[in-house]
């Protein structure tokens, strides 16, 4: 694989995504490099396999509906609702053939889409699932000349700040979702969900790639799970955990096995419910570990050619086609100062410089209510004492999710999300 070429956004600060190689303008070139690993190491907790279908049912831009009775993704939050929101269309551009007359790659590196469309304002959302689609709906992949390389999704928003990489990135906002071509979903267990404020603007990085000599129109489409606010959930906090954190999120790695980690000093305690990697063809494992306990908190495993989607027709290559994820209420606790490292390992059949290797992890408060545990009961006028709330006049608001909560003569029930965001909830 050709190396991707770096550079870096001129001024104060390097702005790096990550999932994502250097900004690149469009052109030629690898987009993935085709080894397979030889090995895996043993399994960790609670695993989760994702399926990955191959085709999805035609849509517009944006469509709303209930929850299907036949989604693969566990049961979901009682109210819950479902958008499709398509970003794009974006334009593949043919690649151009090798000496040999087979397919070369063609990479339009990174591109940015700032105010993008959003599902829903004062909700919570429960799910998240990427996709590559065509105008007719139908999914693009490697059996069809395309490669959703990565795409990732920023809020800006009050009180959201990204756990570990607050500068550089902090002005597109905070990671709170990303897909590779595995497209690994996300689905919060009950009684959780991702706030977004009812000022919350979104930004997009995407990155596409093509094998095909015809040009094709594409869409980055996802599709959310989510719940309008008021609602009885807990506030999840994305992590992000990256080999190359805050700057361009890839490495170089040798021919055959080798690995790579970096280690997060936990700043968003709580319960850890969902966490999964991300890596390129090569990648075997991402483990995570709690080196302040000796906890070995997830062991995220890549599946090869799993569906039609992932094989390449023309060389019968088998790409990666999935990450596991590690879910459970909680997978595991973390407390503030705690030192958590991720390991990537790799097993190359030739060495690259483009090598990724990034975990997510969500981050709540713990369900079981009560004082002490982030959910309390009271008074309106107690909550502001606390500084659990605001006043305006006589009227009380939660603090960060802005939440009407009466008088403040009025009682009320606030949970909290770990960076101090306080969410109404019927009871605790």
């Amino acid at each position: 694989m050709r190396s991707k070429k770096r550079a870096y956004l001129v001024g104060a600060l390097t702005l790096v995504a990550a999932l994502m190689a250097p900004i690149l303008g469009a052109g030629s070139s690898s987009a993935q490099e085709h080894p397979h690993p030889t090995t895996t190491t043993p399994g960790g907790p609670t695993t989760t396999e994702h399926p990955h279908p191959t085709t999805t049912t035609p849509g517009g831009p944006t469509t709303t509906s209930p929850p299907s009775p036949t989604t693969t993704r566990p049961p979901g939050t009682p109210g819950e609702r479902t958008t499709a929101v398509r970003y794009g269309p974006y334009t593949q551009q043919p690649a151009v053939p090798n000496p040999d007359g087979s397919h070369g790659h063609w990479h339009s590196g990174n591109q940015f889409a700032l105010g993008v469309q959003k599902p829903c304002t004062n909700c919570y959302i429960t799910g998240m699932k990427a996709d590559l689609v065509y105008p007719d709906g139908s999914i693009g992949g490697y059996s069809t000349g395309s490669q959703l390389h990565h795409m990732v999704l920023f809020n800006q928003d009050a009180n959201r700040t990204d756990a570990t990489c607050p500068v550089g990135l902090g002005f597109l906002g905070q990671r709170f979702f990303a897909s590779g071509d595995e497209r690994t979903p996300v689905y919060a267990p009950n009684g959780y969900g991702y706030y977004v404020g009812s000022g919350a603007n979104w930004n997009l990085i995407w990155d596409l790639a093509g094998m095909s000599r015809e040009a094709k129109q594409v869409y980055y489409q996802v599709t959310f799970n989510w719940v309008p606010a008021p609602a009885n959930l807990a506030n999840l906090e994305p992590v992000w955990f990256d080999v190359d954190q805050c700057l361009d999120s890839t490495v170089s790695v040798p021919v055959g096995p080798s690995s790579r980690s970096w280690t997060w000093t936990v700043n968003r305690p709580g319960d850890i419910i969902g966490i999964g990697g991300h890596g390129h063809d090569g990648t075997v494992n991402i483990t995570i570990r709690n080196d302040s306990t000796g906890q070995t908190i997830c062991d995220s495993r890549a599946g090869y050619g799993e569906t039609p989607l992932y094989i390449d027709p023309e060389h019968g290559d088998r790409h990666i086609s999935s990450m596991s994820t590690c879910t459970g209420t909680p997978v595991a606790k973390v407390t503030n100062g705690q030192r958590v490292t991720m390991t990537a390992n790799y097993n190359m059949a030739k060495a690259d410089d483009g090598q990724m290797g990034i975990v997510m992890a969500f981050v709540g408060a713990p369900l079981s209510g009560g004082g002490g545990n982030g959910c309390f009961t009271g008074t309106n006028s107690a909550h502001v004492a606390a500084g659990r709330a605001t006043t305006f006049i006589l009227w009380v608001f939660a603090k960060g999710s802005n939440a009407y909560l009466g008088t403040t003569t009025e009682s009320s029930s606030l949970r909290e999300g770990p960076t101090g965001t306080w969410t109404k909830v019927n009871s605790c």
